[in-house]
């Protein structure tokens, strides 16, 4: 108990402290940082006037360890006090109350080291060690009146000025990084000190908005992270909002990101004759399409200006993110989601595609002959980035409110396939429209019309392609160029083409994706077998979906294709990949379930008849010895109600006899044959199933025939007959005939009697 009490590393931290020369402190940092956090319990212990020994010795040490961290954050050495920031930082976390409680002498030092001239370094760690500290002192209401509600103002105050733009338009000198770690630290302290952070909201606002949708026409460049964090700070500046109003400012704010949508597409889309109409009903302004392309910067609340088809673009993209990351953001409380606004929206930008890759764009959308060639091919260029940040703000509908997008599941359903088959040949496009379908086919996916199921099939093959490529499935195309053309218009031909080999010009190569494209046609394969209805899926889909899961070893595919049988229209349910699954992960022990309680449904068609036939035979040898008037008598009613069988129809959930569905070959186990056609299901390639038993003996023929009559035909006392008859069945089994086995024992003996 003295040891927990009275760690050694709490008389080292107070030695070192005292003996290293501040120079030296930020390289003995590391293990300093260590000493404190193995003085936890020291730290947190709640001082004890009464204490003796030990006890008493640990609360004097800590004591000492406090006052050496406040000497060190007022030291006049930068390396002391950066070395103070992370000892700060580092009891803060392990100490709790008992540390918080005496916490005000350092966050005043804290503070003046992010408001005068220390290093970035020290300035952004500072910044942190505060943000930590505000937010642990948050639920304890008189901390917060001691230290954090006389401090957060100038705290604000101080980070403002470092993230704001100057007046010129130039960059900022602090560091980006600096300014998103800034912005991060806001979006956190907002929501717990929103009656604090109010002085401060609109000059936070000024500072961020360059940062919000930036383009390639301003002063600086903004990385995607500092983008997503100013964002996520703008989406929570609603909490500041007096009272109840938060909700009509952050109604207000998304009216306002949509209105600046619609300005910018007016002049990114001049080129083109559309045919949307805003559903407000208000009258669309007119753009002039004879001068240069350019807006905004005109208020002092506005975006940046911006000029260009690319530049308008990247606006237009950063637009619809800010819209799909106030969605995702947490609100102060309930918040009305103007619904046709945002869907609106989507469908004007992605109105402009055309339907399939292979038509021009000047063929699929009416353009304006006023507008040069030049600026039409930089939009069409452009157009795929649009529509992927609209597929974005489509997800983020999708996972904030659930259940509530059912009404525009057709609309945008249609939509995301209109942006597929526009640009299926651009990797981005398909990885994001995968993600987007998930979450609509999670949504309503069970219940989706034939019509829709049929407009997803290039996105099936699509899914399927990419996976298999990546895996290394599928075949390069072959080099068309041949040895022969030496030469053509003048040009030598590559001379490499000469030491190909021939063989190596089909090779299976994969095509890598990358990390999130995988992850998302992976999810997508899954999903399509789980929450697509496969009763409007074509056997070829089904199959191919199949072919991928085991090729892939996407074992959430396999085993949603196991739980979901696929059943075509006459209602038979085609062969299982149950012997896949378990051969490729022999060591799950969750697939036990499915491999004792489930069989391939072929196996179960092919085998109803060879059983029942078994146990005829069994039956009938043991009552060889009955009387032979009594057996002529139940061999003609057996044979009236095998008759009667063979005429009657199928009953709906039955399975067929054996004339009308045959065994599948060894050979391919995914083939399924009738008496009139064959429907092959699958075509895996080079996978292999796991080999099973013999194949099954097949009866075929026009007449279905007892097999006990012939049985009773075969005269009992010649013991030879029975052997010749092993050995023909024996035959018959390895030839392809169609006739039973038993009809050769017949013929046999007649030859005998004769």
């Amino acid at each position: 108990m003295s040891s927990t009490l009275l760690p050694p590393d709490l008389r080292v931290l107070c030695r070192k402290l005292t003996s290293v020369p501040p120079q030296q402190l930020p390289h003995a940092l590391p293990s300093l940082v260590s000493h404190v956090v193995r003085c936890r319990h020291a730290l947190s212990t709640p001082a004890d006037g009464k204490a003796k020994g030990e006890a008493a010795e640990s609360a004097q040490l800590v004591n000492k360890l406090k006052t050496s961290i406040t000497t060190l954050v007022n030291s006049r050495t930068r390396e002391a006090r950066f070395a103070a920031i992370a000892l700060i930082k580092s009891a803060v976390d392990v100490g709790g109350w008992e540390v918080l409680r005496g916490c005000e002498p350092w966050v005043r030092g804290l503070l003046s080291i992010v408001q005068k001239g220390d290093p970035v370094a020290s300035k952004e760690l500072a910044i942190v060690t505060l943000t930590r500290i505000y937010a642990l002192l948050q639920p304890y209401q008189t901390l917060v009146r001691e230290i954090a509600t006389p401090t957060i103002p100038a705290f604000a105050t101080a980070c403002v000025q470092l993230i704001k733009v100057p007046a010129t338009g130039a960059v900022t000198s602090t560091p980006l990084s600096v300014v998103e770690t800034i912005c991060d630290a806001f979006s956190t302290l907002i929501p717990l000190y929103p009656a604090t952070f109010r002085p401060s909201s609109n000059q936070t606002l000024t500072a961020i908005r360059p940062f919000l949708a930036p383009t390639e026409t301003d002063d600086f460049s903004v990385p995607q992270s500092l983008q997503e964090s100013a964002r996520r700070l703008a989406a929570t500046q609603h909490h500041v909002a007096a009272k109840s109003g938060g909700s009509e400012e952050w109604a207000k704010l998304l009216d306002g990101i949509v209105s600046n949508i619609h300005d910018t597409a007016d002049h990114v889309l001049r080129a083109v004759d559309e045919s949307w109409e805003p559903t407000s009903g208000n009258p669309r302004p007119k753009v002039p399409i004879d001068g240069p392309m350019t807006t905004g910067g005109a208020k002092t609340d506005d975006y940046p200006s911006w000029s260009g088809v690319h530049a308008g673009s990247q606006r237009l993209v950063g637009l619809f993110d800010f819209l799909s990351t106030c969605l995702r953001h947490s609100t102060k409380g309930a918040v009305a989601v103007p619904l046709t606004k945002l869907t609106d929206t989507v469908t004007r930008v992605c109105a402009v595609a055309r339907l399939s890759p292979k038509s021009s764009w000047d063929q699929a959308l009416q353009t304006k002959a006023a507008i040069g060639r030049d600026e039409k091919e930089d939009l069409w260029s452009v157009i795929p980035d649009v529509h992927m940040a609209a597929l974005r703000l489509i997800q983020a509908l999708f996972q904030r409110l659930g259940d509530d997008m059912t009404p525009y599941v057709s609309d945008l359903s249609d939509t995301i396939l209109r942006v597929f088959n526009s640009a299926i040949s651009i990797p981005a496009i398909r990885s994001t429209s995968y993600a987007t379908l998930h979450d609509l086919l999670v949504l309503t996916g069970p219940a989706l019309p034939k019509t829709t199921v049929d407009m997803l099939q290039p996105v099936i093959g699509a899914t399927c392609r990419d996976l298999q490529e990546d895996a290394g499935y599928l075949k390069q195309p072959k080099n068309t160029a041949s040895a022969g053309d030496g030469k053509k218009n003048g040009l030598a031909a590559n001379a490499d083409l000469f030491l190909q080999k021939p063989e190596a010009t089909a090779e299976q190569k994969a095509v890598p994706l990358e990390a999130g494209h995988k992850v998302a046609a992976s999810t997508l394969l899954t999903t399509l077998l789980t929450r697509l209805p496969q009763k409007h899926l074509k056997p070829s889909h089904r199959s191919l979906l199949d072919q991928t899961a085991i090729l892939t070893s996407n074992r959430g595919a396999m085993v949603a294709s196991v739980l979901n049988p696929y059943v075509d229209t006459r209602g038979r349910k085609y062969p299982s990949i149950l012997p896949h699954l378990t051969q490729q992960f022999p060591q799950d022990q969750t697939l036990e379930i499915l491999r004792t309680n489930l069989r391939p449904e072929a196996g179960r068609a092919s085998g109803i008849e060879e059983d029942r036939e078994m146990n005829e035979d069994e039956h009938d040898e043991d009552d060889e010895s009955e009387d032979e008037a009594a057996d002529d008598e139940r061999e003609d009613h057996e044979m009236g109600d095998a008759e009667t069988q063979a005429a009657a129809p199928l009953q709906p959930g039955t399975l067929p006899a054996a004339p009308q569905l045959d065994l599948p070959k060894p050979n391919n186990p995914f083939e399924v044959n009738d008496d009139e056609t064959t429907t092959v299901y699958g075509g895996f390639g080079n996978v292999r199933p796991r080999e099973s038993s013999p194949p099954k003996r097949k009866h075929q023929g026009a007449e279905v025939t007892s097999p006990k009559r012939q049985e009773l035909e075969t005269p009992a006392p010649n013991l030879a007959q029975p052997q010749a008859g092993v050995s023909t069945m024996a035959v018959d089994e390895d030839s392809d005939s169609g006739e039973s086995a038993h009809l050769q024992i017949d013929l046999d003996d007649d030859s005998d009697d004769e």
